[in-house]
């Protein structure tokens, strides 16, 4: 199972019914919901317009963010039925920030100096009663049915070689293998030394762009997850593809 499909198994159950809100439009609607349960203002960003495939889940997308903290963006909607239904994935980004903050000196120590990186969480939880509990305290004693997800963007001058990073990949990797979830992966894409990919690392999550689709000079892609039993840095070098112009 990808990771695409795993977060879309997990989301599932965090849809929640709430009540119609009469004929306003799908963005008020959305933004109203969202203040109303959080009591926040929230801005959005961008839409992703409904889907004919998926007819249960296909009315459109919203990516919001709290106002002023773009680096907390999420997607919510509502669910395709008569009634509205309604979902969102702030809690996870909360907690994904939590992780980064956190985890961020560690990871400094092991990544390339010019690295960019976002850790990206997704757990099956859309109880606003759960803003207010730690990551840490959800894996440990509720559950640890959680992906973690970390995007790292790895500057180089030239095209990489690869067995130059591994250690410290792995490393990073070990990091996110040590919270104990279910689930956790990495995904390093090597891009030009003079790149901008602070925007495509904030948005990540939401925007669901692989590496393959980035403009500019981008190299190639390494990606790891809990399938692979890596046992060492060597091992990572497998996992590396590289983008052929």
């Amino acid at each position: 199972m990808n990771i695409g499909k795993r977060i879309v198994t997990m989301l599932l159950p965090i849809m929640v019914v709430i009540g119609g809100t009469g004929c306003m439009g799908s963005e008020n609607k959305i933004k109203n919901h969202l203040e109303e349960k959080y009591g926040e203002k929230f801005e959005v960003e961008g839409k992703k317009e409904g889907s004919l495939l998926f007819t249960d889940y296909g009315k459109d997308k919203f990516f919001l963010y709290p106002e002023g903290k773009p680096e907390l963006i999420f997607s919510a909607g509502e669910v395709k039925s008569k009634k509205a239904q309604f979902y969102d994935g702030y809690i996870n980004a909360l907690w994904g920030a939590e992780l980064t903050q956190n985890l961020n000196d560690e990871l400094k120590g092991v990544l390339p100096e010019d690295s960019e990186f976002k850790i990206f969480v997704t757990a099956p939880v859309d109880d606003v009663s759960m803003r207010n509990t730690s990551i840490y305290d959800y894996i440990e004693n509720v559950s640890k049915d959680v992906i973690v997800h970390l995007v790292i963007g790895v500057k180089s001058e030239n095209e990489p070689n690869i067995s130059e990073y591994s250690e410290g990949l792995f490393k990073a990797f070990e990091i996110m293998r040590n919270l104990q979830t279910k689930y956790y992966s990495l995904s390093a894409g090597f891009v030009g030394k003079n790149e901008d990919i602070s925007d495509y690392i904030r948005t990540a999550d939401v925007n669901n762009v692989p590496w393959s689709n980035l403009k500019g000079e981008v190299y190639g892609e390494l990606f790891v997850d809990d399938r692979l039993e890596l046992q060492g840095p060597e091992e990572l070098i497998n996992h590396y593809e590289p983008f052929k112009e």
